[in-house]
């Protein structure tokens, strides 16, 4: 009998693992897809902005900054509601939730990665019925960089 709940846990959490989308999956998935727009901004092409941005419009968190993807859905709501399926199974393992936010129709994720007191990646998730999009932002950010994003 102990035998039998064990493989039946062990599965569960086998099935639970395989249906948990990564970010880069979702990334794969959608990037190629009519009405979808993906960039995809590496840390030379972060340096070569941050040289040409002024300092009080944020090149210093720029630089900490060494990778950028941003994915992006348009006018395509069946496209919309594929894509909110698999996002909402995204594996928070290893994320912190920022921000969760369900509101008139548009849902809203902000997952973090933390090492010591430095954010190394965020996710943004952006679902509404005719566009979704998604960020994630890789580097070195402190809880400041983030609050001068956000203002």
């Amino acid at each position: 009998m102990k035998k039998t709940i064990f493989t039946i846990m062990l599965m569960t959490v086998w099935v639970a693992n395989l249906a948990a989308q990564s970010v880069e999956d979702l990334f794969k998935e959608f990037k190629d897809k009519a009405n979808a727009e993906y960039i995809e901004i590496p840390k030379a092409m972060m340096s070569m902005a941050s040289t040409f941005a002024k300092k009080d419009e944020g090149s210093d968190i720029i630089k900490r900054v060494s990778h950028l993807s941003i994915l992006n859905i348009e006018n395509d709501p069946q496209l919309c509601r594929d894509f909110s399926k698999r996002a909402l199974s995204l594996s928070r393992n290893g994320y912190e939730t920022m921000v969760n936010s369900n509101e008139d129709n548009e849902k809203t994720l902000i997952l973090v990665k933390t090492k010591n007191e430095n954010i190394t990646e965020m996710v943004v998730l952006n679902i509404e019925p005719n566009e979704c999009s998604l960020i994630q932002i890789k580097g070195k950010l402190r809880a400041s960089d983030i609050d001068k994003l956000s203002n």
